[in-house]
C-alpha cells in the first residue's frame, strides 16, 4: 500500500517535475534536472533538510498520482526513469561527502516508500530488487533508530515493503519492531505510546505528528495480514488527551520541546474527544475527564477547568510543568520549566525551535536558560540526569507539586510550585542546596508582545490591559534579594528570544532573579491582573525559616505557606 509523501506531491505537481523542478517547504524551487537525467550532486542551500528531501524521491508522488487520475503511461515512465537514474548514480555513497551521505542513509525509508508506491503499478524485476535492497538495509540494525518517530516510519515502511514483495522474514521484523517500540523498548527507552498515552519525544510537535503516524502504522499492519493488538488501539486514543493538555485555553499547541509555534485546531481532530474539544475551544467533543494529571512520561499539567463550571472556556487558567527523564529525541534540557495562561493571555512560555541546521541557537534553545527554570552557575549541568516529582496534590484554586534533582553537579535541586486560580497566579520557591556557596538564577520567559521593566526586587510586564507583576518574597533568615534583571534580544551570551517557527527569532524580555550561598533560594510571585493597582503583599515569618504571605489581587486575596521544607500551601 502506498504510505503517502509528506506532502512532497502537492509540492512537486507533475508539471514541475516533468519541468525538472524540485521544491521543499520554505524554499524556492531549484531545476533539479532535464527529462530522467537529474544532478544528485545539488545542495544549491547547503540545507541537509532540503538534501534528504531532494534524495527521499517523494517529490515523484505527484507524478505518480497523475497516472492514477489520468493512465497517462508518460507520467509513470518519468518517474520510474528518475528512480533508475537515482539508483544509476548514488551507488556505494561512501564516495560522496558527509552530508549527501546522510541524505541518503536518513532518506531510505522514504524512499523505500515511494518504490511500493511505484510498484503498484509498473511491477519489474529491477524495481523489486531495488525494494529488498532497500528493505534489507532498513532490517539491519545497525540502521534501526529506535523507538522514536524515525523507527516507526523505517519499521513500517519495512513492513508494508516486504508485504509488497512476499518477504514474510522482513515483514515480521518491521512488525515486531512496531510493537516492540510500544510495549518493550529498547535500551531502557521509554514507550513511545505508553500506558497513558504519552509520547516519549518530549515535543508537542512531535506528539501531533507520531498521533498520525501511529494511526498511519495500525492500518499498515491490518492491510499486511497481521492483527493491531487491542491495548495498542487504547494507548493511541489516549494520545488525544495528552496533546490536549499541551494547548492553552487560547486553542494554540505549546512549544515544548523542538516545537514551532501551531493551532490545536490544524491537528486533524475529528469531532468528538478531548482533542477535538480543545481545538473547538469547547464547542465539539468531550473535555478530558480530569482537570489536572501527572503523566509519568515527564509532565505535571492542569487548568482552573474546561468551561464547563463559571468560567468562560477562555477564562481558564493552564499550566505545565516538565520532570522525569534526561532530554530524549526532540526534547530539550526544560526540567522544572513551567508555561502558564492566564486573563486569555500567554503568561509563561518555552522560546521555541530554531530548526536543525543552526547549531548555536539549537544549542541554546535546549538549555534550561531558554526556559522557565532555574539554573545553578558554574556547575556542570548533566543533561542526562533525571528529575524527581517528588509530591503533588490537585485541589480546587490550589494545585501544588513539587520536583528534585542532582542536574547540577554537586547540588540539590527543588522547586515546589503553587499554581492558584481565584486570583490566578503562580508561586514558585526555589531551592539549590551546596557544600559550598553557589549563584542561582531564575529565568522567566514572556511572549514578545510584553514590555517589561524591572523595578527594585522585582518587574513589572505589560500587553493588551494585562500586567504580570514578579514579585519576589523575601524569605526570613535569607540575604536581602537583590535586584531584578530584564533582559530582551540580548545577542551573546543569547537570551531574550522566542523562536515561533525555524529561522525566526524574535525579541522578547525574559525576567531574571539570582540569589546565592550553600542554601540558595528564591520565593516568586507571579501575579497576572487587569486592573492598574499593584498587588499588596503582606508577609509574616514562620518557625524554622518559613513564611506566610497575604497577597491582593485586582481585589482577591490569595493567602499561602512556604514551609522551611518547601511545602507550599494555600490557605482558605
Amino acid at each position: 500500500m502506498a504510505l503517502g509523501y509528506n506532502g512532497l506531491d502537492r509540492l512537486n505537481p507533475a508539471d514541475a517535475v516533468r519541468a525538472g523542478r524540485f521544491e521543499t517547504v520554505g524554499k524556492e524551487p531549484v531545476r533539479v534536472g532535464s527529462g530522467t537525467d537529474v544532478d544528485w550532486h545539488l545542495n544549491p542551500y547547503g540545507d541537509r533538510t532540503w538534501l534528504l528531501w531532494f534524495h527521499s524521491l517523494e517529490w515523484l508522488g505527484g507524478t505518480i498520482e497523475e497516472y492514477e487520475r489520468t493512465g497517462d503511461a508518460a507520467e509513470l515512465d518519468l518517474a520510474a526513469g528518475i528512480v533508475r537514474d537515482w539508483l544509476a548514480d548514488n551507488g556505494a555513497p561512501e564516495r560522496f561527502g558527509e552530508d549527501r551521505r546522510e541524505a541518503i542513509a536518513e532518506g531510505t525509508k522514504f524512499r523505500l516508500a515511494t518504490l511500493v508506491c511505484l510498484r503498484a503499478h509498473r511491477a519489474a524485476p529491477w524495481l523489486d530488487d531495488a525494494i529488498a535492497r532497500h528493505a534489507s538495509w532498513l532490517a539491519d540494525p545497525e540502521h534501526y533508530s529506535g523507538p522514536w518517530n524515525h523507527g516507526t516510519d523505517e519499521s513500517m515502511i519495512l513492513l508494508t515493503a516486504a508485504c509488497s514483495i512476499g518477504r514474510d522474514d522482513l515483514a515480521d521484523l518491521g512488525h515486531d519492531r512496531l510493537l516492540d517500540s510500544v510495549f518493550d523498548p529498547p535500551g531502557g527507552v521509554r514507550p513511545a505510546i505508553d500506558a497513558q498515552g504519552a509520547n516519549n519525544e518530549q515535543s508537542t510537535h512531535y506528539s501531533v505528528y507520531n498521533r498520525s503516524r501511529w494511526r498511519k502504522a495500525m492500518t499498515v499492519i491490518r492491510a499486511c495480514g497481521r492483527e493491531v493488538p487491542a491495548e495498542l488501539e487504547r494507548r493511541h486514543a489516549l494520545m488525544d488527551e495528552f496533546i490536549a493538555f499541551q494547548t492553552t485555553p487560547a486553542g494554540d499547541l505549546l512549544q515544548i520541546g523542538e516545537s514551532q509555534a501551531a493551532r490545536a485546531a490544524d491537528t486533524g481532530a475529528s469531532d468528538d474527544g478531548p482533542l477535538a474539544y480543545v481545538a473547538s475551544q469547547g464547542e465539539k467533543g468531550t473535555p478530558p475527564d480530569a482537570r489536572a494529571r501527572v503523566y509519568e512520561a515527564g509532565y505535571v499539567v492542569g487548568r482552573s477547568g474546561w468551561g464547563k463550571g463559571d468560567r468562560a472556556y477562555e477564562d481558564e487558567t493552564a499550566y505545565t510543568a516538565r520532570f522525569g527523564p534526561g532530554r530524549y529525541a526532540h526534547g530539550h534540557n526544560d526540567h522544572m520549566a513551567l508555561t502558564f495562561h492566564a486573563l486569555r493571555h500567554d503568561v509563561l512560555v518555552p522560546s521555541g525551535h530554531v530548526g536543525y541546521n543552526d547549531e548555536a541557537w539549537r544549542e541554546w534553545l535546549h538549555s534550561p536558560r531558554a526556559h522557565n527554570t532555574f539554573v545553578v552557575e558554574d556547575a556542570t549541568f548533566r543533561h542526562g540526569a533525571a528529575t524527581e516529582l517528588i509530591r503533588h496534590r490537585f485541589r480546587e484554586g490550589a494545585d501544588t507539586f513539587a520536583f528534585s534533582d542532582t542536574a547540577f553537579a554537586g547540588t540539590t535541586r527543588t522547586r515546589s510550585v503553587l499554581a492558584a486560580s481565584g486570583p490566578d497566579a503562580l508561586v514558585v520557591l526555589d531551592e539549590a542546596r551546596s557544600a559550598a556557596s553557589r549563584d542561582i538564577t531564575q529565568f522567566w520567559h514572556l511572549p514578545p508582545e510584553y514590555t517589561a521593566k524591572a523595578g527594585g526586587t522585582g518587574a513589572v510586564a505589560s500587553a493588551d490591559g494585562v500586567r504580570v507583576h514578579f514579585l519576589r518574597i523575601p524569605l526570613p533568615g535569607a540575604a536581602a534579594p537583590g535586584a531584578a534583571e530584564v533582559v530582551r534580544g540580548r545577542p551573546s551570551p543569547p537570551q531574550g528570544w522566542i523562536f515561533p517557527s525555524p529561522g525566526k527569532k524574535i525579541a522578547a524580555p525574559t525576567v531574571e532573579f539570582r540569589a546565592a550561598g550553600a542554601r540558595a533560594r528564591i520565593l516568586t510571585l507571579i501575579a497576572p491582573v487587569r486592573g492598574a493597582a499593584a498587588p499588596t503583599v503582606r508577609t509574616a515569618p514562620l518557625p524554622g525559616g518559613g513564611v506566610r504571605v497575604d497577597a491582593v489581587l485586582d481585589g482577591r486575596r490569595l493567602t499561602f505557606t512556604a514551609a522551611a521544607d518547601g511545602t507550599l500551601h494555600r490557605e482558605p
